[in-house]
């Protein structure tokens, strides 16, 4: 695609976004070749901006809310599900390949789950004329097209092969989950945080089906809508399930488990003081919004993550793209206070 109907699509894009300051140029570029539609509080969002600033890469950035809400004059649509993006989204989707979300199971792997056509990151390379969606895919090709100051996937294939698995694990930590769900027995999130969960599902449904009455005639974006209204539909059903809610607690701990044996002598080097991977980037930002959502001691007793993720807060890309940022725009939680003063005391 031309860049001339990339930019067009793009501006159609941005065109949603309600505060012009939240477009903004990052880097010393006037016209990068990158742009970059986000939020500031989204986990994939926080991966890919994390890569973008180990690579040191000028880029445009669209922060978008994403959070539909109810205002004064009524329901306020979340920006990425206006037409235009949804639109430049289905173009990345044709690129995947597969079929849209069909329910819920609180991650969002579009390798196990399915294309979720109303969701952030999406990136646009405008040298390529390409858009990209899936913050794994879209760290997967910074990496491949931009390699220096640092690369994050080895060439070696054994070492670049554990870099992928850890890759893999964590885009299938159940976030969503974790982030969305009442748990039953102890739920650790702010309570202001909890305060909005208690309406999210039923204001982005209502959005959604605003979306398609207002665009009738537009097939592809009714499929989109319909394809996102059952997931989050889905996500309503099982938010205070306290099977499921177990279930996807359990299977974190599980793996963090795991990541305390894969820590060993041998693995992991930037542990030990050497490189920074990929695998690094992905399990910095995850595990700095467990700590968010005061999870933090479930490695309180795993001496290798709990050093694991002292050495990824003092990162300087993890501290601003992941700690900064979720202090930013999600709502107060003390759980982030010693991490914030550059302290990585575990609080219960």
């Amino acid at each position: 695609m031309s860049n001339n109907d990339l930019m067009k699509l793009a501006a159609g894009a941005q065109a949603a976004i309600a505060d012009p300051a939240r477009i903004t140029i990052v880097g010393d570029d006037a016209n990068p070749r990158f742009e970059l539609f986000h939020a500031a509080s989204s986990l994939c969002s926080q991966k890919v901006r994390t890569v973008l600033l180990e690579k040191q890469l000028a880029y445009r950035s669209n922060e978008m809310m994403i959070l539909s809400s109810m205002g004064t004059n009524g329901l306020v649509p979340a920006e990425h599900y206006h037409p235009p993006y949804v639109r430049l989204r289905l173009i990345a989707g044709v690129e995947i390949g597969g079929e849209f979300v069909t329910g819920y199971s609180g991650r969002t792997s579009v390798e196990t789950e399915g294309f979720d056509p109303c969701t952030v990151p999406l990136l646009v390379d405008y040298e390529a004329g390409r858009v990209i969606a899936d913050s794994q895919r879209i760290c997967c090709y910074l990496d491949a097209v931009a390699r220096e100051p640092i690369q994050l996937l080895p060439d070696d294939a054994k070492t670049r092969a554990e870099v992928l698995h850890q890759v893999s694990i964590v885009d299938r930590i159940p976030n969503g989950a974790l982030l969305y769900g009442f748990h039953p027995d102890s739920d650790l999130r702010p309570d202001a945080l909890k305060a909005v969960m208690g309406t999210v599902y039923d204001y982005k449904v209502m959005a959604l089906e605003a979306m398609i009455a207002a665009n009738a005639e537009d097939c592809e974006l009714i499929a989109a809508y319909r394809a996102k209204i059952a997931k989050e539909r889905g996500g309503k059903s099982v938010c205070r399930d306290a099977a499921f809610q177990r279930d996807a607690r359990a299977h974190v701990a599980g793996l963090l488990k795991d990541l305390d044996g894969a820590l060993g002598p041998g693995s992991f080097p930037y542990l030990h003081g050497t490189s920074f991977s990929l695998g690094d980037v992905l399990w910095g930002v995850n595990l700095v919004r467990l700590a968010y959502l005061g999870l933090a001691s479930m490695w309180e007793e795993l001496a290798n993550v709990s050093r694991y993720f002292d050495s990824l807060v003092k990162r300087p890309s993890l501290y601003k793209e992941a700690i900064q940022a979720t202090l930013g725009s999600l709502p107060y939680s003390s759980y982030m206070d010693n991490i914030a003063r550059g302290k990585t005391v575990l609080m219960a």
